[in-house]
């Protein structure tokens, strides 16, 4: 709309289906990330056709903002129901929602092509904030409520080539909403009995002990920390690199009975795990491992432990 001060007006069509429970910042879409491939292993799935217009805006080299408002229609590929309070009870439904989206990188450089922004330096934290209002009798919304989310991402990379990041998000929901827009923390394990069966692809962000569709929330808090030691340079062809993960949530749901149809658990009390992985030991694959503990833990040993390959593409 207008390139030279960085503003971009767009309409959408979305006709796909969508994850249960998964909160996604605007303003993320605009960043180039590497591909989560947690994706891979997705179990739970809800049918959306979404009508998105997208008011995008660079205020300077450090803010960056976006406005949009969608309209969902949606269809259950789950046994899922909702129940409002006056006893109503809804499988398939209009949500029409606003959002109002903002980020800051206080000390970030990057590079800005035309589908979106590469960073090239970190410094301070950046930092999301987000608000979605969904109305309810606007365009047959049959939901209103409110939704807030927060973002704190800091990474640091040091002279001697390690490298700490940390991670702090927490999201909340006023008012009635559906399973399909309450959040979940990501989690990364399929729901199979031995630990070899469970044997997939790792993500970036995700928790690893905890298994697909067991939690779900209208509030939720997590924080990621993350420690890479400096590469261990073996030969120019082999050299892996050891980092240290530990990952926490807690949360909770506002009437957990309207949802009806999935059996799922909430996060009252807080959720803990902790792993190691060693990347990049061949061809960009690598392992890795966590272990599952605290108020959650499982009464079967192994059910507590992932394992699983990772992959880094070196670009």
């Amino acid at each position: 709309m207008n390139k030279e001060r960085s503003t971009w007006l767009s309409f959408y069509y979305f006709k796909e289906i969508y994850e249960l429970g998964s909160y996604q910042f605007q303003t993320d879409a605009r960043v180039y990330s590497v591909f989560e491939p947690r994706r891979l292993n997705i179990t739970q799935f809800y049918r959306n056709r979404m009508w998105e217009g997208t008011l995008q805006r660079e205020f300077s080299s450090k803010v960056f903002g976006v406005f949009n408002v969608r309209r969902n229609k949606v269809e259950q590929l789950e046994d899922y129901a909702y129940q409002f309070e006056n006893g109503e009870i809804l499988s398939s439904y209009y949500i029409t929602e606003g959002t109002l989206a903002l980020r800051i990188s206080p000390r970030t450089d990057f590079i800005t092509l035309d589908d979106g922004r590469i960073e090239y330096f970190d410094g301070l934290p950046k930092i999301s904030a987000q608000v979605t209002q969904a109305f309810k009798n606007v365009w047959q919304g049959d939901f209103g409520y409110t939704k807030f989310g927060l973002k704190f991402d800091y990474y640091i990379k040091r002279q001697n080539l390690s490298s700490s990041q940390v991670l702090l998000e927490g999201s909340w929901i006023l008012g009635d909403a559906p399973l399909t827009h309450l959040m979940h923390a990501y989690p990364n394990s399929p729901t199979k009995d031995e630990i070899l069966q469970r044997f997939s692809i790792a993500g970036r962000r995700s928790f690893e002990t905890m298994y697909f569709g067991e939690f779900f929330s209208s509030k939720l808090a997590t924080l990621q920390l993350k420690h890479s030691l400096r590469r261990f340079y073996l030969s120019d062809t082999f050299q892996p690199e050891l980092v240290f993960i530990t990952r926490h949530a807690i949360g909770g749901l506002d009437n957990p009975e309207r949802h009806l149809g999935i059996p799922f658990n909430t996060l009252d009390h807080l959720y803990n795990e902790t792993g190691v992985e060693l990347n990049r030991i061949l061809f960009g694959f690598g392992l890795s491992f966590a272990y599952r503990y605290g108020a959650y833990y499982l009464p079967d040993f192994e059910d507590n432990i992932s394992f699983k390959f990772t992959f880094y593409l070196k670009l």
